[in-house]
C-alpha cells in the first residue's frame, strides 16, 4: 500500500474520530440543558382553598400556623426538608408560630410508604409537628399538589403565603421563598406572597 494511501486513510480516519466527537458533545449538551431546564421548571402550585379549611385535621395555632407539605420518596424532598429546618431555627421568630410538615400516604399504600431519610429527618426537628397524612386528606383539604407546597396563615386563618422554599427541584441556597417567609415571620412585611414551587407531584407514588 502506497504512502498516499495510508495518509488518505487516516486522514479519513481523522474526520471520523472528529464527527464522532462533535455529536458526542452535542449530545452531552443536549442532556444537560433537558436536565437544566427540568430542575428549573415549576410544578403544579396549590389549589387556592381560601382560609384555613375547618375540617381539617392540624390545629390552627394561636399565632402563625406553617404548613408544609412533602412526598416521601421525592428526591426533591430533601432539599425543601433543608430549607424549612434553616428556616425556623431563626431564634428571632415568635413563639407562637406554629409548624407542621405534613408527608404524603397516597391511597393504597401502607405506613412503610412514609418511612426513610425525610421522615428520619423531620423527626429530629423539634420545632416542627410531623403529620402523616393518610389518603392524601390534608393536601386536598388544603389545594396542595407537589411536594415543597409550603403555606403560612395568620391567627384568623388568612393565607399569607403560598409557595416553594427552593429554587430549584433539589436545589438549596437562598431562595425567594424563604426569604418571603422570614420577611412575613420577623415583621409582617413581605414583598411576595407567592413563589413557584419545585418537586414531584403529591399524586404519584415513585
Amino acid at each position: 500500500m502506497s504512502n498516499h494511501s495510508l495518509t488518505k486513510q487516516s486522514t479519513n480516519l481523522g474526520h471520523g474520530l472528529k464527527s464522532v466527537a462533535i455529536a458526542w458533545g452535542v449530545l452531552v449538551l443536549i442532556a444537560y440543558g433537558c436536565m437544566v431546564f427540568y430542575s428549573m421548571t415549576p410544578a403544579k402550585s396549590a389549589i387556592p382553598v381560601g382560609p384555613f379549611p375547618e375540617q381539617s385535621a392540624l390545629a390552627k395555632g394561636r399565632g402563625l400556623t406553617l404548613i408544609t407539605f412533602l412526598h416521601p420518596r421525592c428526591p426533591c424532598s430533601k432539599a425543601s426538608v433543608s430549607e424549612l429546618q434553616e428556616l425556623l431555627a431563626q431564634s428571632k421568630f415568635p413563639s407562637k408560630l406554629t409548624a407542621y410538615a405534613v408527608l404524603s400516604q397516597p391511597r393504597g399504600c401502607s405506613s412503610d410508604f412514609t418511612q426513610g431519610a425525610i421522615l428520619d429527618s423531620l423527626s429530629s426537628m423539634k420545632n416542627v409537628q410531623v403529620f402523616i397524612d393518610k389518603d392524601d386528606l390534608e393536601s386536598q383539604r388544603f389545594g396542595a399538589r407537589t411536594s415543597g407546597q409550603t403555606m403560612l396563615f395568620d391567627s384568623q386563618g388568612k393565607c399569607l403565603f403560598s409557595g416553594g422554599i427552593t429554587a430549584a427541584r433539589g436545589e438549596v441556597g437562598a431562595n425567594a421563598g424563604v426569604d418571603a417567609l422570614r420577611q412575613f415571620i420577623a415583621s409582617g412585611q413581605p414583598a411576595i406572597n407567592k413563589t413557584p414551587v419545585f418537586g414531584c407531584s403529591l399524586e404519584t407514588t415513585p
